[in-house]
């Protein structure tokens, strides 16, 4: 996989540098490093763990049956963002250490540097699922790995909860201060396997962000984000973003804001993510 890792069986894994970027056009925008894409290379690099972990040459996980697992993330946060520092030409390191909280969930820190300069931080969390009906993402549920894994489960704090794909207690479906509707595109925001990406909510919160705070200057950048996923959609459900709290904070040029996206269907009223945001 292009790095180093060493780990005795029940240690965590730890890459110094895994599959570095130098840094064009494909990861920049107006802003400095594009956080989207940051959120898409590290997930990429939180299965390269994984594969690691089980001795795969490649991420190809498989259940006792041989059908197809996929690492679903439950939670993402990143903190200590300096998105905007960040230029054309910079090397990008990711210093990866990964560790096995569960039967299924997995938890990865990842720190991002370009040369000694801390870029940001992230935190993911996932566990591994399948489809129990085919081609219905709603239907996916927690599968083991059949292959022996190197990492032991460790005692780790949660940043979400067990994938539930119902409701969370606590939340109702009423709107909040500001609603954005979007329509994700099969293009752009589903992912190869077929479920709405992960880093799709995290753009989808971009657009609607910048429908409502964005005519600021200097343009503003995520300094930290947590986001909590609760499920999946399915091609052709819309998402509604909706705003319940905003708050500014003493820093110059940064908000807080709880968000929530979630599908319009009446029949599938559950709540899908939870996100805080500063910027």
């Amino acid at each position: 996989m292009g790095a180093s890792s060493s780990a005795a069986p029940g240690e965590a894994l730890h890459f110094a540098s895994l599959a570095p970027v130098r840094l064009g056009m494909p990861e920049l925008c107006r802003a400095g490093l594009s956080e989207t894409w940051l959120w898409k290379a590290c997930g990429h690099r939180h299965w390269l763990a994984l594969a690691t972990a089980y001795g795969l040459d490649r991420p190809d996980f498989r259940d006792a049956r041989g059908e197809r697992l996929y690492p679903a993330f439950t939670a993402v946060a990143l903190a200590n963002g300096r998105l905007d520092a960040v230029r054309e030409n910079a090397e990008l390191d990711f210093a990866v250490t990964l560790t096995r909280a569960g039967l299924t969930r997995f938890c990865s820190h990842i720190a991002i540097l370009a040369g000694d300069a801390p870029v940001a931080t992230l935190r993911m969390e996932s566990i591994f699922v399948r489809r129990t009906i085919a081609g219905r993402n709603r239907s996916a549920s927690r599968e083991p790995v059949a292959r022996p894994c190197r990492l032991l489960p460790a005692s780790l704090p949660r940043l979400a909860d067990a994938w539930t794909g119902g409701n969370e207690a606590g939340w109702s479906d009423a709107g909040g201060q500001k609603s954005l509707l979007l329509d994700p595109s099969p293009h752009e925001d589903f992912n190869g396997a077929d479920f709405l990406y992960f880093a799709a909510f995290q753009a989808m919160l971009d657009r609607a962000e910048w429908a409502w705070f964005g005519r600021s200057r200097p343009l503003l950048t995520t300094t930290a984000r947590t986001i909590r996923y609760m499920g999946n959609i399915e091609l052709g459900d819309r998402v509604r973003v909706d705003v319940i709290d905003d708050a500014l904070v003493a820093v110059a040029h940064q908000a807080a804001h709880d968000v929530r996206a979630h599908p319009t269907e009446s029949d599938h009223p559950q709540l899908h993510a939870r996100i805080l945001n500063r910027h």
